[in-house]
């Protein structure tokens, strides 16, 4: 059951072994409430005492989460959680406001579904920082354009689309017709779980319900007149598909998409570009646009890195914006 929740424990051997106390992974939070899901089935969760009132000080779970759950000392059931197993990665965001702080959205996602409308809700701009949410966290991401029955020019949209991209898959999709959700779940398989993310109204939770092939989340229309949503989803959810396809976490919708810059899994996925970086003109050289740039011109040569180095350039360019 634990390997088809993503459970594997390479990187974990030193944790597990002192870390006494059944494992499971948290699907729902609600409050100071959990729903766990572990070898035994599913168990209700809270946190202790200690961790209640050190909120801030230590590392708070949260859906996605690994943790590891001691026996009831109490009457209503609640396993008390004692540990949360290290993240092997995390989805963020910078918190709104002025205070540049860290607000960890999903833990251990594989991938990022990003989801937007090809109605009133099309925006190119915000289509582009949702993907720099997820590339900034180190992750690959996926662009589900939904509501295809729906647009008209659907040829334009895909043209203007592709140019901030930088290699991301795209799939237009109706999310009434599950034949059109083929290439989505080619990114998911057995124990690899997905984080959805994307503005109120642009069908997550329909998308969610059509891959599990039941009404799970509750869902809404959206305002006919500009088509904004409702915030259906209040919380973040991690559901199993059927048949053994993989995972996906659902989540509110979020109005400010805001980047955070996530330096070890940044380096990860971009560090491949630098190799050159010696062979610059310059020393002090920005591996932008800058002339005599050998780590542009490396990564240009090449299809695939030229995507990677083009995300990168403008990951650097919304980090300077913000």
């Amino acid at each position: 059951m634990l390997e088809t929740l993503g459970f594997n424990t390479m990187g974990f051997e030193t944790s597990l072994t002192n870390a006494a106390g059944l494992i499971g992974r948290i699907t729902r939070q609600d409050r100071q409430r959990y729903t766990v899901i572990t070898g035994l089935g599913t168990l209700r969760a809270t946190l202790t005492t200690g961790q209640r009132f050190s909120r801030g000080k230590v590392l708070t779970p949260i859906v996605g989460d690994w943790v590891t759950l001691l026996e009831p000392s109490t009457s209503d059931g609640l396993h008390p959680i004692k540990s949360i197993l290290p993240r092997r990665s995390q989805l963020s965001r910078r918190a709104a406001g002025d205070a540049n702080q860290e607000q960890v959205l999903v833990a251990n996602p594989d991938i990022v579904f990003v989801v937007s409308g090809l109605d009133q809700n099309f925006n190119v701009n915000r289509i582009e920082r949702f993907l720099a949410v997820a590339w900034s966290c180190g992750l690959p991401a996926v662009l589900i354009l939904s509501k295809a029955d729906l647009c008209n020019d659907l040829d334009d949209r895909l043209i203007r689309v592709q140019s901030i991209v930088h290699g991301t898959p795209i799939y237009p999709v109706n999310m009434h017709d599950p034949k059109t959700l083929t290439g989505v779940l080619s990114h998911l398989s057995s124990g690899l779980c997905a984080a959805l993310m994307g503005s109120s109204g642009v069908g997550k939770s329909t998308l969610l319900n059509q891959l599990l092939g039941s009404e799970h989340m509750a869902t809404q229309p959206v305002r006919a007149f500009d088509d904004k949503g409702r915030h259906t989803t209040t919380h973040r959810e991690l559901c199993l598909l059927p048949n053994d396809q993989g995972l996906v976490i659902d989540t509110p919708g979020m109005r400010e998409a805001q980047i955070w810059f996530q330096e070890a899994p940044f380096q990860k996925r971009y560090g491949e570009l630098f190799l050159t970086r010696d062979q610059c003109r310059f020393s002090d050289c920005r591996h932008l646009d800058d002339p005599g740039c050998a780590v542009r011109d490396d990564a240009m040569a090449d299809p695939e890195r030229r995507d990677l180095w083009q995300q990168y350039r403008r990951l650097m360019a919304l980090k300077n914006t913000q």
